[in-house]
C-alpha cells in the first residue's frame, strides 16, 4: 500500500515541471500560499533535499535552474527589463543528493524589483534559507562591497525572524527548522564574470575573492584610538563572522556567458543546452557537482523533508510572515466578559481590515471620492458588527478605540498601498500618455516637413495632455457630497485626499512629451541631412558620369605621351567642346539633385536646400568641371609645346636650304613656304583645337620664331652679297682714301658723318655700276649692302669721323660759353682800395697809395708799379667773398687772360 502511495505521489508530481507554491499579494507587501501548489507537493511522500536559488531581478535564476536540469526550457525566462518570476516555484528534478533523496529546485522572485518594498526581499529570502537544505546567492558580473552589504542585510532579518518566531511559539514545540542555530550551505553564484583574478587568489579562488569584501566589512567597525582589548573584542562580531557563523559554509562560484550574441543573451530560452558556450557548460558541471556532495534532506520531526512536512513548513513560515509573529494567547485571569469584549474590537477591527481589501480591487485605483464613499462604508459596517457582538453583553463599547484602531489601519496599510496604486497608476498613464504619443511619432515618416511635424507634435502632445488631465481630475474628485457629509457627521474619520506626487505627474507627463518631440525633431533633422546628403552625392555622381562619359566620347581627341594623336589616350576637348561640356555638366547636376527630391514636395523650402546646393555649386560642380578643365589645358597645353618644338626643330634644320645670295623677293617666297609647312605641322591633326588659347600662344611663338629667322635670312643674304661684292667694297675703300687725302684735316668729308656716309655711299654705287655682280643686285639689295659694309668694314673709319665731329662741337661750344661769361661779368677793383674815382675824382693811377702795394703780390721785381690783372682778380674774388658769394678762382681769369 506504501508503494502505492509513493508511486502516486511520484506520478502526481512530474519532473522538470516548475509549479507555484507561494504568491506575492495584490500591493505585493507580503505573501499567501497557493493551495494547489501546496496541496500538489503534500502529496509527495520522498524524500526531498532543497536547493534555493535567491537573488536580485534579472540576474539569472530561473536560467540558472536551468543550466542546473541541462533544459533550457524548464523555468520561465523574462526577455523584458521587468521581473518574470513571481512569487516561489518548486520544480522536482530527476537529480539524485548524497543521502539519496530527490533533488528538488527552487526559484523566487528576484530581490530589488521596481515597486517592491524591501521588507518583501526579506520575506523571500527567509522562506528559501529557512526551508531550503542549499541556498544559491545569484548575482552578475562581480562581487562588491554593496552586494555584500544588501546580503548580511537579509540574512540578519532572516535571522531575527526565526529568533521571534522561534520565541511567539509560547508553550509550544518550535519546528526544527526554528531550532537549528544557523542556515544551510550557502554558495554566491557570480554569472558573466569574465575578470581574471588577481594571482593572490588563484590557490583559494572565487572564494578568497569574496572574503577580501568580508574583511573590508569587518574593518569599517572598528574604530580608530581604540585598545587592542577591545578592538579584539569588537572583531569577534563583525560582519564577516556573522556570514560565516550563520551558514555552514560559504562558497563562491563564477560562469562564464552562456552565449555571445546579443540577440541570444536577450532571450536564452530559445538555445538548447547544446548551443551554450563551452566554458558556461563546464563551469555549471562544476557548479551541480558542488551542490549534490553533501547535499542532504533537512530533517523534520527527526525524520527527513518529505514533500508533507516541507509543505507544512512553507504553511507556518507564510502564517508567521503575514502576522509578524504569533499571536499571544487571552491572560486566565481576565473574566470571560473582558474577553468577550476584547475578541470583539480584535474581531471587528478584523472586520474592517476585510472590508478594507475590497475598498479598492480592480486593475486601476478607484476615484478618491469612490474610496472615501467605500471607506465611509467600511467604518459604519464595521461599527455595526462591533455593537452587534456586544448586544447581549454588558460591556460598553470601545467605539473610540474601535475608530482609533481603524484610522492607524488606515494610515498604516490602506492609505499605503491606496496612494502606491494611484502613484503606479500615475505612473501607468503617463506611461501610457508617452505611448500613444510615440505611436503617434512612428506614424509620421522621416523625413517630414519640419514645420508640419513640429505643428502635428504639437497637437498630438496636447491630446495626450488633456486626455491625462481628464484622468487625473476624475481620480482626484473627492464628489459632491463629500464636504458636506463631513460636517453633518455620518462620515467620521480622516477624508482620503491624492497622495503627493514628486514630481507632478502633468509636468512630468508634459516635459516627458516634449522631451520624445525634440528628440524626434533630431531624428528628423537626421533624416533630412541624410535626404540632402544623398542629393549632394546624386549630383556629385552625375558630375564625375558626365565629365567620365564626354571625356571618353567621339568628341574629344586624343594624344599619347609622345604627343601624337592616338585614340587610346588621354583625350582632349577644345574651346567649344569644354565651354559644351561645363552646361551640359551643370544641366545634369541639377536635374539629378532635384530628382532626388522631386518626392518631397516641401524640400525646397527647407533651410538644408540652399546650403547643399551652394556645397554641389563650390564643392563638387565647380570645383570638379575646374580641375577637369585645368587638366584639359594641360593635356592641351603638352601637345601643342611638343608640337611646337617639332615645328621649330623642322623650321630651323630646313631654313639652311634656303638658296643665297638670291632676290630678296625669292628668299622671302621660301621663307613663306617653310613658314606655311611649320605652321601646319603645328596644328597637324588636331585642328579642332585651333580655338583654345595653348595653340594661340604656340601659334604667337612660332610666328615670333619664323619673324627672327626671316630677318636672319635676310641679314644672311645680304652677308653673302656683300661676299660676293667684295671687287665693289675694295673699289669703295680706295675710293675713301683717295678722298680723304684730297679732302685735308678740315674738309667736312673727314669731319661729319652724315657727309662721310654719303660720299662712301656714292663710292660704292659706283663702284657697283662698274662690277657684273653690282647689276645683278637691285637698288634696295645695293642699299642693304652698304649698309652692312658702312657698318662693318668701314667702322673705324665711322668712329673716327664721329670723334672728330664731337671734339668740334665740344670745342665750339666751350668757346661760346667763354665768351658769354667774358661779356656777363663787369671789370672788377684791386683787393683792398676803393674805387679811384669815388675817392678823388681821378684816375687810379693817381692816388699816392696805389702804388703802395707789395711788390711779390701785385707787381713783379723791375717792372714799373701797377695794377696787374693778377691784383684785379684778386681784387674781385675777395669783393664777392665779401658780398657773401664763393670766391672765384684763378683758372676764370686765366681763361679770360688767354682769351683776350
Amino acid at each position: 500500500m506504501a508503494t502505492a502511495l509513493v508511486a502516486l505521489a511520484r506520478a502526481a508530481v512530474p519532473f522538470n515541471t516548475p509549479f507555484q507554491v507561494v504568491r506575492p499579494t495584490r500591493n505585493h507587501s507580503s505573501m499567501t500560499v497557493v493551495t494547489e501548489g501546496l496541496a500538489l507537493l503534500a502529496q509527495h511522500e520522498g524524500r526531498i533535499a532543497l536547493v534555493s536559488v535567491v537573488g536580485p531581478y534579472h540576474s539569472g535564476k530561473s536560467f540558472l535552474l536551468n543550466a542546473i536540469l541541462h533544459d533550457t526550457q524548464a523555468f520561465s525566462v523574462g526577455r523584458k527589463t521587468s521581473p518574470e518570476t513571481m512569487g516561489i516555484w518548486l520544480c522536482r528534478s530527476n537529480l539524485t543528493a548524497s543521502d539519496g533523496s530527490e533533488v528538488w529546485l527552487m526559484d523566487s522572485e528576484g530581490f530589488f524589483g521596481p515597486g517592491v518594498d524591501e521588507g518583501y526581499d526579506a520575506k523571500v529570502f527567509t522562506v528559501a534559507t529557512l526551508v531550503g537544505a542549499h541556498v544559491v546567492y545569484n548575482t552578475v558580473k562581480v562581487i562588491d562591497q554593496q552586494a555584500v552589504g544588501l546580503l548580511e542585510m537579509l540574512v540578519q532579518r532572516a535571522q531575527l525572524f526565526r529568533t521571534r518566531s522561534a520565541a511567539s511559539t509560547s508553550g509550544q514545540e518550535a519546528p526544527d527548522f526554528l531550532r537549528t542555530e544557523g542556515f544551510p550551505p550557502m554558495t554566491w553564484v557570480v554569472e558573466d564574470f569574465v575578470q581574471e583574478l588577481p594571482d593572490r587568489f588563484r590557490e583559494e579562488g572565487s572564494t578568497g575573492w569574496l572574503r577580501t569584501y568580508l574583511e573590508g566589512s569587518s574593518a569599517e567597525t572598528r574604530q580608530i584610538g581604540e585598545t587592542s582589548d577591545a578592538a579584539d573584542a569588537k572583531s569577534t562580531n563583525t560582519k564577516s563572522d556573522f556570514l560565516n557563523k550563520v551558514f555552514h559554509d560559504v562558497r563562491v562560484h563564477t560562469l562564464f556567458l552562456p552565449a555571445t550574441k546579443r540577440e541570444q543573451l536577450q532571450d536564452l530560452s530559445r538555445l538548447g543546452w547544446g548551443e551554450l558556450t563551452e566554458e558556461f557548460r563546464t563551469e555549471v558541471g562544476d557548479l551541480r557537482q558542488h551542490l549534490l556532495t553533501g547535499l542532504k534532506a533537512k530533517i523534520s520531526g527527526g525524520r527527513a523533508t518529505t514533500g508533507t512536512s516541507l509543505a507544512q513548513a512553507m504553511q507556518f513560515i507564510i502564517r508567521g510572515l503575514q502576522q509578524g509573529m504569533f499571536h499571544e494567547l487571552p491572560s486566565l485571569w481576565g473574566t470571560w466578559t473582558s474577553q468577550v469584549a476584547a475578541v470583539s474590537i480584535s474581531d471587528a477591527e478584523a472586520w474592517f481590515a476585510s472590508l478594507s481589501q475590497r475598498l479598492d480591487t480592480g486593475d486601476e485605483p478607484v476615484s478618491i471620492a469612490t474610496f472615501n464613499d467605500r471607506l465611509d462604508e467600511a467604518r459604519d459596517a464595521s461599527t455595526k458588527f462591533y455593537r452587534a457582538l456586544l448586544r447581549d453583553f454588558d460591556v460598553r463599547p470601545e467605539v473610540g478605540e474601535l475608530r482609533r484602531r481603524m484610522e492607524v489601519h488606515l494610515v498604516e496599510r490602506l492609505l499605503p498601498a491606496y496612494h502606491e496604486r494611484i502613484q503606479r497608476w500615475g505612473a501607468d498613464s503617463s506611461t501610457a500618455a508617452k505611448d500613444g504619443f510615440s505611436a503617434v511619432l512612428a506614424d509620421q515618416a522621416l523625413p517630414s516637413d519640419p514645420t508640419v511635424l513640429e505643428r502635428d507634435m504639437t497637437a498630438a502632445a496636447e491630446t495626450e495632455r488633456q486626455k491625462f488631465v481628464v484622468q487625473l481630475t476624475n481620480l482626484s474628485s473627492t464628489g459632491a457630497g463629500r464636504m458636506v457629509s463631513s460636517l453633518t457627521g455620518t462620515a467620521a474619520g480622516r477624508v482620503v485626499q491624492m497622495p503627493s506626487f514628486n514630481p507632478d505627474p502633468l509636468v512630468q507627463l508634459s516635459v516627458d512629451l516634449r522631451t520624445m518631440a525634440a528628440a524626434r525633431s533630431l531624428e528628423n533633422e537626421r533624416a533630412l541631412q541624410h535626404l540632402f546628403k544623398q542629393a549632394v552625392s546624386a549630383a556629385d555622381e552625375a558630375v564625375a558620369r558626365e565629365l567620365k562619359t564626354v571625356s571618353g566620347g567621339s568628341g574629344a581627341v586624343s594624344v599619347t605621351s609622345t604627343g601624337n594623336a592616338a585614340s587610346a589616350s588621354v583625350p582632349m576637348l577644345s574651346r567649344g567642346r569644354v565651354s559644351s561640356l561645363r552646361q551640359l555638366t551643370q544641366q545634369r547636376c541639377w536635374r539629378a539633385f532635384e530628382d532626388r527630391l522631386a518626392s518631397y514636395s516641401w524640400a525646397k523650402s527647407a533651410p538644408h536646400y540652399k546650403a547643399s546646393r551652394a556645397l554641389v555649386q563650390s564643392e563638387y560642380l565647380d570645383a570638379r568641371v575646374a580641375a577637369f578643365i585645368a587638366l584639359n589645358d594641360q593635356r592641351v597645353r603638352a601637345h601643342f609645346g611638343a608640337a611646337l618644338e617639332r615645328a621649330m626643330s623642322a623650321y630651323i634644320s630646313n631654313r639652311s636650304s634656303i638658296a643665297m645670295p638670291a632676290a630678296e623677293a625669292d628668299v622671302e617666297a621660301e621663307h613663306s613656304q617653310l613658314a606655311s609647312w611649320a605652321q601646319e605641322l603645328l596644328s597637324g591633326s588636331v585642328k579642332e583645337l585651333t580655338d583654345t588659347d595653348a595653340f594661340g600662344e604656340a601659334r604667337v611663338r612660332l610666328d615670333t620664331a619664323m619673324r627672327e629667322g626671316l630677318l636672319q635670312a635676310r641679314d644672311k643674304n645680304i652677308e653673302v652679297w656683300k661676299a660676293y661684292s667684295d671687287e665693289s667694297t675694295r673699289c669703295a675703300v680706295a675710293a675713301n682714301r683717295a678722298r680723304e687725302k684730297q679732302c685735308g684735316w678740315f674738309c667736312l668729308f673727314n669731319n661729319v658723318p652724315w657727309s662721310h656716309q654719303a660720299t662712301s655711299r656714292r663710292h660704292l654705287s659706283n663702284c657697283f655700276s662698274k662690277s657684273t655682280v653690282g647689276n645683278r643686285m637691285s637698288p634696295t639689295l645695293r642699299a642693304h649692302v652698304f649698309e652692312a659694309w658702312y657698318r662693318k668694314d668701314m667702322g673705324y673709319d665711322v668712329q673716327r669721323v664721329q670723334m672728330r665731329f664731337y671734339s668740334l662741337v665740344v670745342t665750339l661750344a666751350a668757346l661760346a660759353c667763354g665768351a658769354w661769361w667774358k661779356i656777363r661779368q663787369p671789370y672788377a677793383e684791386p683787393l683792398g682800395f676803393p674805387a679811384a674815382a669815388t675817392m678823388y675824382g681821378s684816375a687810379p693811377q693817381q692816388h699816392p697809395s696805389y702804388y703802395m702795394q707789395a711788390p711779390h703780390t701785385y707787381g713783379v721785381p723791375g717792372q714799373a708799379y701797377g695794377p696787374s690783372r693778377e691784383a684785379a682778380g684778386l681784387n674781385a674774388r675777395a669783393a664777392a667773398f665779401a658780398a657773401g658769394g664763393q670766391p672765384q678762382g684763378p683758372r676764370r681769369f686765366s681763361m679770360f687772360r688767354g682769351a683776350a
